[in-house]
Protein backbone atom coordinates (compact mmCIF):
# COMPACT_ATOMS: atom_id res chain seq x y z
CA UNK A 1 0.00 0.00 0.00
CA UNK A 2 0.90 3.57 -0.34
CA UNK A 3 1.53 6.09 2.13
CA UNK A 4 -2.01 7.89 0.79
CA UNK A 5 -3.81 4.78 0.04
CA UNK A 6 -7.39 4.51 1.17
CA UNK A 7 -6.93 1.02 1.80
CA UNK A 8 -4.89 2.03 5.33
CA UNK A 9 -8.17 3.44 7.19
CA UNK A 10 -10.57 0.68 6.42
CA UNK A 11 -9.79 -1.95 9.26
CA UNK A 12 -10.51 -1.20 13.02
CA UNK A 13 -8.11 -1.49 15.85
CA UNK A 14 -9.51 -4.12 17.94
CA UNK A 15 -12.56 -3.87 20.05
CA UNK A 16 -13.52 -1.15 17.30
CA UNK A 17 -16.44 -1.29 15.39
CA UNK A 18 -17.32 1.03 11.54
CA UNK A 19 -19.82 1.55 9.35
CA UNK A 20 -18.08 -0.33 6.65
CA UNK A 21 -20.77 -0.03 3.88
CA UNK A 22 -24.41 0.14 3.13
CA UNK A 23 -26.38 -2.07 0.44
CA UNK A 24 -29.36 -1.91 -2.16
CA UNK A 25 -31.18 -4.81 -3.46
CA UNK A 26 -32.45 -3.92 -7.08
CA UNK A 27 -33.96 -5.22 -9.85
CA UNK A 28 -32.40 -3.74 -12.88
CA UNK A 29 -28.06 -3.50 -12.64
CA UNK A 30 -28.14 -1.38 -15.69
CA UNK A 31 -30.16 1.05 -14.07
CA UNK A 32 -28.66 1.34 -11.05
CA UNK A 33 -25.18 1.52 -12.94
CA UNK A 34 -26.92 4.91 -14.48
CA UNK A 35 -27.99 6.29 -11.28
CA UNK A 36 -25.21 6.08 -9.15
CA UNK A 37 -22.90 7.28 -11.85
CA UNK A 38 -24.55 9.85 -12.18
CA UNK A 39 -24.35 10.93 -8.15
CA UNK A 40 -20.91 10.52 -9.20
CA UNK A 41 -19.86 6.92 -7.89
CA UNK A 42 -17.88 5.01 -10.58
CA UNK A 43 -18.46 1.62 -9.92
CA UNK A 44 -16.54 -1.53 -9.96
CA UNK A 45 -16.84 -4.21 -12.55
CA UNK A 46 -20.40 -6.60 -12.01
CA UNK A 47 -18.89 -9.61 -10.03
CA UNK A 48 -20.48 -12.58 -8.94
CA UNK A 49 -19.51 -13.73 -5.31
CA UNK A 50 -18.28 -16.58 -4.46
CA UNK A 51 -18.55 -18.51 -1.25
CA UNK A 52 -15.04 -20.48 -0.16
CA UNK A 53 -15.63 -23.87 0.51
CA UNK A 54 -13.43 -25.67 3.42
CA UNK A 55 -11.69 -27.66 0.32
CA UNK A 56 -10.93 -24.60 -1.58
CA UNK A 57 -13.67 -25.17 -4.09
CA UNK A 58 -15.93 -21.84 -4.58
CA UNK A 59 -19.89 -21.86 -4.92
CA UNK A 60 -22.28 -18.90 -6.56
CA UNK A 61 -23.66 -17.57 -3.59
CA UNK A 62 -26.85 -16.14 -5.45
CA UNK A 63 -25.38 -12.38 -5.73
CA UNK A 64 -23.65 -10.22 -7.53
CA UNK A 65 -22.40 -6.69 -7.33
CA UNK A 66 -20.96 -3.57 -8.25
CA UNK A 67 -19.76 -1.06 -5.87
CA UNK A 68 -19.45 2.65 -5.18
CA UNK A 69 -16.25 3.32 -3.83
CA UNK A 70 -15.55 6.32 -1.25
CA UNK A 71 -12.31 7.08 0.32
CA UNK A 72 -13.39 6.07 3.68
CA UNK A 73 -16.49 2.98 3.40
CA UNK A 74 -18.31 2.31 0.30
CA UNK A 75 -21.93 1.54 -1.64
CA UNK A 76 -23.12 -1.79 -2.81
CA UNK A 77 -25.30 -2.29 -5.32
CA UNK A 78 -26.71 -6.09 -5.59
CA UNK A 79 -28.92 -8.12 -8.08
CA UNK A 80 -29.67 -11.38 -8.11
CA UNK A 81 -28.76 -14.49 -9.93
CA UNK A 82 -31.65 -15.97 -11.35
CA UNK A 83 -29.94 -19.57 -11.35
CA UNK A 84 -29.61 -19.74 -8.06
CA UNK A 85 -31.85 -20.40 -5.16
CA UNK A 86 -30.25 -19.38 -1.25
CA UNK A 87 -30.98 -17.96 1.77
CA UNK A 88 -29.57 -15.26 0.46
CA UNK A 89 -31.70 -14.72 -2.86
CA UNK A 90 -34.69 -15.29 -0.54
CA UNK A 91 -33.99 -12.84 1.20
CA UNK A 92 -33.21 -10.24 -1.62
CA UNK A 93 -36.24 -11.55 -3.10
CA UNK A 94 -38.37 -10.35 0.35
CA UNK A 95 -37.01 -7.50 0.15
CA UNK A 96 -37.55 -6.28 -3.48
CA UNK A 97 -40.93 -7.19 -2.83
CA UNK A 98 -41.02 -4.49 0.09
CA UNK A 99 -39.15 -1.57 -1.80
CA UNK A 100 -36.35 -1.01 -4.01
CA UNK A 101 -33.39 0.69 -2.11
CA UNK A 102 -31.30 0.01 0.96
CA UNK A 103 -31.16 -3.09 2.29
CA UNK A 104 -28.41 -4.28 3.87
CA UNK A 105 -25.65 -2.70 6.64
CA UNK A 106 -22.30 -4.04 6.83
CA UNK A 107 -20.33 -3.20 9.98
CA UNK A 108 -16.31 -3.86 9.62
CA UNK A 109 -14.15 -5.20 12.73
CA UNK A 110 -10.81 -6.82 12.92
CA UNK A 111 -11.62 -9.76 14.69
CA UNK A 112 -14.79 -12.03 12.96
CA UNK A 113 -14.56 -15.08 15.23
CA UNK A 114 -14.18 -13.03 18.64
CA UNK A 115 -17.26 -10.92 17.53
CA UNK A 116 -19.10 -14.58 16.47
CA UNK A 117 -18.58 -14.93 20.02
CA UNK A 118 -19.53 -11.65 21.16
CA UNK A 119 -23.07 -11.79 19.18
CA UNK A 120 -23.85 -14.65 20.42
CA UNK A 121 -23.39 -13.40 24.40
CA UNK A 122 -25.91 -10.61 23.22
CA UNK A 123 -28.12 -13.72 22.56
CA UNK A 124 -28.21 -13.14 18.51
CA UNK A 125 -27.18 -16.22 16.73
CA UNK A 126 -25.01 -15.75 14.23
CA UNK A 127 -23.40 -18.31 11.47
CA UNK A 128 -19.66 -19.02 11.45
CA UNK A 129 -18.14 -16.50 9.42
CA UNK A 130 -18.41 -17.25 5.74
CA UNK A 131 -15.05 -16.57 3.73
CA UNK A 132 -16.34 -14.51 0.91
CA UNK A 133 -14.35 -13.86 -2.51
CA UNK A 134 -15.28 -11.80 -5.41
CA UNK A 135 -12.46 -10.68 -8.00
CA UNK A 136 -11.09 -7.22 -8.80
CA UNK A 137 -9.02 -5.25 -11.49
CA UNK A 138 -6.16 -3.78 -10.09
CA UNK A 139 -4.82 -0.23 -11.49
CA UNK A 140 -1.74 -1.52 -11.79
CA UNK A 141 -2.81 -4.41 -14.43
CA UNK A 142 -4.03 -7.66 -13.81
CA UNK A 143 -6.40 -8.79 -11.08
CA UNK A 144 -6.58 -9.84 -7.94
CA UNK A 145 -9.05 -11.95 -5.29
CA UNK A 146 -11.08 -9.22 -2.88
CA UNK A 147 -11.49 -11.38 0.00
CA UNK A 148 -14.02 -10.88 2.84
CA UNK A 149 -14.94 -12.84 6.37
CA UNK A 150 -18.65 -12.27 6.77
CA UNK A 151 -20.78 -13.09 9.96
CA UNK A 152 -24.43 -13.48 8.77
CA UNK A 153 -27.40 -13.95 10.95
CA UNK A 154 -30.56 -16.01 10.52
CA UNK A 155 -32.72 -13.92 7.73
CA UNK A 156 -35.22 -12.87 10.36
CA UNK A 157 -33.09 -11.60 13.46
CA UNK A 158 -33.30 -8.05 12.26
CA UNK A 159 -36.57 -7.01 10.62
CA UNK A 160 -34.54 -4.01 8.87
CA UNK A 161 -32.51 -6.07 6.65
CA UNK A 162 -29.24 -7.97 5.69
CA UNK A 163 -27.62 -6.66 8.87
CA UNK A 164 -23.96 -8.11 9.29
CA UNK A 165 -20.05 -7.69 10.42
CA UNK A 166 -17.04 -8.65 8.14
CA UNK A 167 -13.51 -8.32 8.10
CA UNK A 168 -11.93 -6.62 5.26
CA UNK A 169 -9.06 -9.03 4.69
CA UNK A 170 -7.97 -6.97 1.73
CA UNK A 171 -8.34 -3.54 1.75
CA UNK A 172 -5.55 -2.83 -0.54
CA UNK A 173 -6.95 -4.87 -3.34
CA UNK A 174 -11.05 -3.42 -3.19
CA UNK A 175 -9.99 0.08 -2.61
CA UNK A 176 -8.35 0.54 -5.87
CA UNK A 177 -7.85 4.34 -6.68
CA UNK A 178 -9.98 4.31 -9.96
CA UNK A 179 -12.95 3.31 -8.81
CA UNK A 180 -13.07 5.55 -5.47
CA UNK A 181 -15.56 8.54 -6.24
CA UNK A 182 -14.43 12.37 -6.69
CA UNK A 183 -16.33 14.41 -8.74
CA UNK A 184 -18.99 14.87 -5.86
CA UNK A 185 -16.31 15.34 -3.09
CA UNK A 186 -17.77 12.04 -1.22
CA UNK A 187 -14.78 11.27 1.97
CA UNK A 188 -16.46 9.24 4.02
CA UNK A 189 -19.80 6.95 4.27
CA UNK A 190 -21.25 8.43 7.52
CA UNK A 191 -24.05 6.65 8.62
CA UNK A 192 -27.70 5.62 8.32
CA UNK A 193 -31.40 6.61 9.27
CA UNK A 194 -33.63 3.58 10.22
CA UNK A 195 -37.51 4.44 10.10
CA UNK A 196 -39.14 1.90 12.36
CA UNK A 197 -42.07 1.44 14.49
CA UNK A 198 -40.44 1.04 17.44
CA UNK A 199 -37.67 3.06 17.89
CA UNK A 200 -37.04 1.73 21.65
CA UNK A 201 -37.19 -2.17 20.45
CA UNK A 202 -34.85 -1.48 17.71
CA UNK A 203 -32.28 0.75 19.34
CA UNK A 204 -32.00 -1.95 21.91
CA UNK A 205 -31.03 -4.53 19.16
CA UNK A 206 -28.34 -2.60 17.72
CA UNK A 207 -26.93 -1.55 21.07
CA UNK A 208 -26.37 -5.24 21.85
CA UNK A 209 -25.51 -5.96 18.04
CA UNK A 210 -22.08 -3.28 17.81
CA UNK A 211 -21.76 -3.30 21.68
CA UNK A 212 -22.35 0.48 21.37
CA UNK A 213 -24.93 2.88 23.47
CA UNK A 214 -26.98 4.79 22.15
CA UNK A 215 -28.07 8.70 22.78
CA UNK A 216 -31.66 9.63 22.39
CA UNK A 217 -32.46 12.14 20.23
CA UNK A 218 -36.21 13.24 20.42
CA UNK A 219 -37.99 10.18 19.66
CA UNK A 220 -35.34 8.86 18.48
CA UNK A 221 -31.63 7.48 19.12
CA UNK A 222 -28.40 7.70 17.45
CA UNK A 223 -25.67 5.16 17.92
CA UNK A 224 -21.83 7.00 17.49
CA UNK A 225 -19.73 3.90 16.09
CA UNK A 226 -15.82 4.06 15.74
CA UNK A 227 -16.89 5.28 12.64
CA UNK A 228 -20.03 6.09 11.53
CA UNK A 229 -23.08 6.40 12.94
CA UNK A 230 -26.49 4.74 12.70
CA UNK A 231 -30.09 7.17 13.36
CA UNK A 232 -33.21 5.22 14.40
CA UNK A 233 -36.78 7.34 14.34
CA UNK A 234 -39.77 6.89 14.08
CA UNK A 235 -41.88 7.87 10.92
CA UNK A 236 -42.70 10.99 11.87
CA UNK A 237 -39.45 12.19 12.88
CA UNK A 238 -37.95 10.76 9.60
CA UNK A 239 -40.80 12.74 7.13
CA UNK A 240 -38.98 15.74 9.00
CA UNK A 241 -35.14 15.02 8.57
CA UNK A 242 -36.36 14.18 4.92
CA UNK A 243 -39.07 16.41 3.94
CA UNK A 244 -41.18 15.30 1.26
CA UNK A 245 -39.08 11.40 1.43
CA UNK A 246 -42.53 8.73 0.62
CA UNK A 247 -42.18 5.67 3.12
CA UNK A 248 -42.76 2.75 1.64
CA UNK A 249 -43.61 0.80 4.80
CA UNK A 250 -41.57 -0.10 8.15
CA UNK A 251 -39.27 -0.50 8.73
CA UNK A 252 -37.53 1.32 6.00
CA UNK A 253 -33.64 2.41 5.33
CA UNK A 254 -34.81 5.99 4.62
CA UNK A 255 -30.96 7.10 4.08
CA UNK A 256 -27.14 6.94 3.58
CA UNK A 257 -25.56 10.04 4.63
CA UNK A 258 -21.93 11.14 2.97
CA UNK A 259 -19.77 13.29 4.30
CA UNK A 260 -18.44 15.68 1.90
CA UNK A 261 -14.88 17.36 1.40
CA UNK A 262 -16.34 20.72 0.25
CA UNK A 263 -20.43 20.55 0.41
CA UNK A 264 -20.27 23.61 -2.54
CA UNK A 265 -18.10 22.06 -5.15
CA UNK A 266 -20.98 18.46 -4.16
CA UNK A 267 -23.95 21.08 -4.95
CA UNK A 268 -22.06 22.30 -8.36
CA UNK A 269 -21.54 18.74 -9.38
CA UNK A 270 -24.91 17.63 -8.63
CA UNK A 271 -26.56 21.20 -10.49
CA UNK A 272 -24.34 19.57 -13.46
CA UNK A 273 -26.22 16.63 -13.36
CA UNK A 274 -29.93 17.66 -12.89
CA UNK A 275 -30.10 15.92 -9.42
CA UNK A 276 -33.14 16.75 -8.04
CA UNK A 277 -32.85 17.66 -3.96
CA UNK A 278 -35.15 17.01 -1.09
CA UNK A 279 -33.50 20.12 0.97
CA UNK A 280 -30.56 21.90 0.82
CA UNK A 281 -29.53 24.11 4.06
CA UNK A 282 -26.38 25.17 2.93
CA UNK A 283 -23.94 22.38 4.73
CA UNK A 284 -26.27 19.51 4.03
CA UNK A 285 -27.54 18.52 0.74
CA UNK A 286 -30.31 15.76 0.78
CA UNK A 287 -30.87 14.11 -2.67
CA UNK A 288 -34.07 12.43 -3.80
CA UNK A 289 -34.44 9.08 -3.24
CA UNK A 290 -35.86 9.20 -7.25
CA UNK A 291 -31.99 9.86 -7.99
CA UNK A 292 -30.70 7.40 -5.27
CA UNK A 293 -32.43 3.97 -6.28
CA UNK A 294 -35.10 4.51 -3.39
CA UNK A 295 -32.82 5.80 -0.90
CA UNK A 296 -32.09 9.75 0.04
CA UNK A 297 -28.34 10.48 0.24
CA UNK A 298 -27.25 13.16 2.59
CA UNK A 299 -24.26 15.17 1.93
CA UNK A 300 -23.40 16.94 4.93
CA UNK A 301 -19.69 18.95 5.69
CA UNK A 302 -18.14 17.29 8.65
CA UNK A 303 -19.60 19.40 11.50
CA UNK A 304 -22.85 19.09 9.83
CA UNK A 305 -25.02 16.61 11.67
CA UNK A 306 -26.17 14.31 8.78
CA UNK A 307 -29.63 13.43 10.33
CA UNK A 308 -30.89 16.19 12.47
CA UNK A 309 -33.59 14.51 14.21
CA UNK A 310 -35.77 16.95 16.11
Amino acid sequence: MSENSPSESQTPDSNKIYLDHVGWFVPDMNEASQAFQRLGFPLTPFTVHMNEQPDGSRVPSGTANRCGMIERGYLEVLARLPEVDSAITKQMDDGLARYTGLHLIAFTVSDTEATTERLRTAGFEPDPPVALRRPMPLDAGGEATAAFSVIRLPSDAMAEGRVQVLSQDTPDVVWQRSVIASDNSAEMLSGLLICVRDPDETVKRYERFTGKTAEARGEGYRIALDRGQIAICSQSECEQVLPGINVPGLPFIAAASIRSRDVGETRAFFMTQGVPFLADDGDRIVVSPAAGMGAAFVFHASAQEPFPIP
